[in-house]
């Protein structure tokens, strides 16, 4: 109530509801020693909800408890296979983000959830915006 009175806005960091489409590469291989990482065939996946730390995504039972995978909108997308693929065309404009890893951590016969390991700062701070402009 005094939130209303007065103008206080709450900043809420939680999951934000997003409907969109990203390229999913999952992690086959990664080399320690030359530090180069092995993908197995890449997919689309919608994602249904984002946060700084997690997203979760909808899957046609493609996924597995412990798998990692790396996620890309179309801005981050650059082979010239990627390029030409027929899903590139089904992918949205945004949002838009670099690249980010996550690994799936549970899922049941709809949805998954993917704990977030490796994101880059702009990307959080695109997160931000967008949870904070869902906030108001």
């Amino acid at each position: 109530m005094f939130n209303k009175l007065f103008g206080f806005r709450r900043r809420k960091f939680g999951h934000v509801a997003i409907k969109t489409k990203m390229c999913v590469l999952p992690l086959i291989s990664y080399d320690e020693k030359t530090e180069t990482l092995d993908y197995g065939q890449c997919f689309t996946i919608d994602v249904v909800s984002i946060s700084l730390s997690s997203i979760t995504v909808r899957h046609s039972n493609s996924l597995k408890k412990g798998d990692i995978l790396e996620f890309r909108t179309k801005h981050a997308l650059e082979d010239h296979q990627c390029l030409t693929c027929i899903n590139f065309k089904t992918l949205p404009e945004s949002p838009s983000f670099s690249s980010f890893i996550g690994k799936i951590i549970w899922r049941n016969n709809e949805e998954a959830g993917v704990s977030i390991i490796m994101m880059k700062e702009q990307d959080k701070a695109t997160i931000k915006k967008l949870i904070s402009s869902r906030a108001k």
